[in-house]
């Protein structure tokens, strides 16, 4: 039997063929794309850290400058930022954060009563608690409460 006269090869060969049609269509389409300089798209410019912005989030995380400050000075969001220079703002708050408790500590041996008691609270989770206690006489009669103004 030849192919013209099978409808079903004929139908496999005629569906193959348009397939392969489709294929070299999209493929000149997408030549004829990377031919045409495409516009840029709105929106910001991507943002490129360099070793200028990395030591400018790097010294000011140092200081405890708020995350939404930094990205204001470079000019880019929040997210941003925190995508980029994770690691500066990490490194920067807790070398921030060990300077002020070396200090704490250095005016806590030396004497400083309130240095050694918020070290205490914070880092020894010492507290002060207050405790009321309400009771009656031991006998179990009311307590008796006796107003004195000064004048009978």
């Amino acid at each position: 039997m030849s192919e013209d006269n099978n409808p079903v090869d004929n139908a496999v060969n005629n569906m193959v063929s348009d397939d392969i049609n489709t294929i070299n269509d999209v493929e000149t389409i997408e030549t004829s794309k990377d031919m045409i300089e495409s516009p840029r798209k709105a929106g910001r410019p991507p943002h490129l850290p360099n070793a200028d912005t990395r030591n400018k989030v790097y010294m000011l995380s140092t200081v405890g400058t708020r995350h939404e400050d930094i990205a204001s000075v470079l000019g880019i969001t929040h997210d941003t930022l925190v995508k980029y220079y994770k690691e500066e703002l990490d490194k920067g708050r807790i070398e921030a954060n060990a300077s002020v408790a070396e200090t704490l500590f250095k005016q806590a041996k030396e004497g400083n009563t309130t240095a050694m008691i918020f070290w205490l609270k914070s880092r020894a989770r010492w507290k002060e608690s207050t405790q009321h206690e309400i009771s009656g006489n031991p006998d179990g009669t009311p307590v008796e409460v006796k107003i004195i103004t000064g004048i009978e």
